[in-house]
């Protein structure tokens, strides 16, 4: 058994694909790994790119997208590796951050999933959008992280540097027990991509596990840091569909219709502030996630009734509304948000 698989899904990643596995190799000095890249169908040459620089690769290859939540589950069934990093393919890395994640997790049983510290690789001073210093959510199951709440970035001035239990790990990069990662039967595919993540710490929670941040482990990633209107109408549409798709198949506040409520008009709320700022994109994706919801939302609750023995109340989700903060009360930064 390896130490560590590391699992790449890629779809068109050109040079990112490769700069990323080359800084891995720069960047590791454990040498019981694998690095294990799983094709979701790409049309470029970032596949052969790899197979002629990097031999010992694993390159499994899907005739079509499986997204990032069934690449990962694909990349796992070839994984021997004792934990699991899961890593994105436009990430670029610092030295030896992978083994201190491994020295973490060796020393803390009660832990199954870590995340290290992620920046911005275009502003290194800035945590990235896709998970800073760690993930929570609040009760309507929208996500923020230490670091970046909405399209608010903080420069890192280590603030978030001691480690910290924290609600999900981003996807961009997290480390998990193989074997509960197993036991959880992965990823589910439902949410193609955006929150499987979350769903997924949310599930090892369940199980009585814990989920952490160690930022002495760093990272830098690809993410949006200025012009946060260039997201797609699909970008708008998969974050506001898993949302809901998040809270109706695991929030605890389910049986509650003053919370199905509420997160309505919190998304109605949301088509306003689209059209008074002639965000069209926004607005269609937020539309067609309703649409879908509407077709699909029986699928939904006969998932939640199956898993419902599993649906443990958590006391690490935060019980206010982080639209009203940011938007309202003008609260732009983690360290104004109180979790308890």
């Amino acid at each position: 058994m390896k130490i560590i698989s590391i699992i790449i899904p890629n779809y068109n990643g050109g040079d990112l694909l490769y700069n990323c596995i080359d800084s891995i190799y720069k960047n590791i000095s454990i040498k019981d790994f694998e690095i294990i890249v799983v094709d979701n169908g790409s049309t470029d040459n970032s596949i052969n790119r790899v197979k002629s620089n990097f031999q010992n690769v694993e390159i499994i290859s899907s005739n079509s997208n499986l997204g990032y939540s069934g690449g990962c589950n694909l990349g796992a069934t070839h994984a021997s590796g004792k934990y699991l990093l899961f890593l994105n393919n436009d990430t670029e890395h610092s030295n030896e951050w992978i083994e201190k994640l491994v020295y973490f997790l060796d020393s803390n049983s009660k832990i199954a999933a870590v995340q290290p510290k992620i920046l911005n690789i275009h502003n290194k001073k800035l945590f990235d959008y896709a998970g800073g210093a760690g993930g929570f959510i609040d009760k309507f199951c929208f996500p923020f992280v230490q670091g970046r709440i909405f399209h608010t970035l903080e420069e890192d001035h280590n603030q978030y540097n001691n480690p910290s239990r924290i609600f999900w790990a981003s996807g961009a990069a997290f480390m998990i027990r193989s074997n509960v990662f197993k036991e959880l039967k992965g990823f589910d595919e439902i949410y193609f991509s955006y929150m499987e993540e979350i769903d997924l710490c949310w599930r090892v929670q369940s199980l009585g596990h814990e989920v952490w941040s160690f930022p002495s482990s760093y990272i830098y990633h690809h993410g949006p840091y200025k012009n946060f209107r260039k997201s797609s109408i699909n970008s708008y549409y998969l974050n506001h569909r898993n949302s809901w798709i998040l809270f109706l198949k695991n929030s605890t506040d389910f049986n509650y219709g003053r919370s199905i409520i509420l997160k309505i008009i919190l998304d109605d709320m949301a088509l306003c502030y689209s059209i008074m700022t002639l965000d069209f994109k926004r607005f269609l994706g937020i539309t067609n996630a309703h649409f879908w919801l509407f077709f699909s939302l029986p699928k939904i609750i006969r998932v939640r009734q199956k898993n419902r023995y599993r649906l443990n109340k958590l006391n690490n989700i935060y019980n206010g509304s982080i639209a009203i903060d940011y938007f309202f009360k003008q609260k732009k930064y983690f360290s104004q948000i109180s979790l308890k």
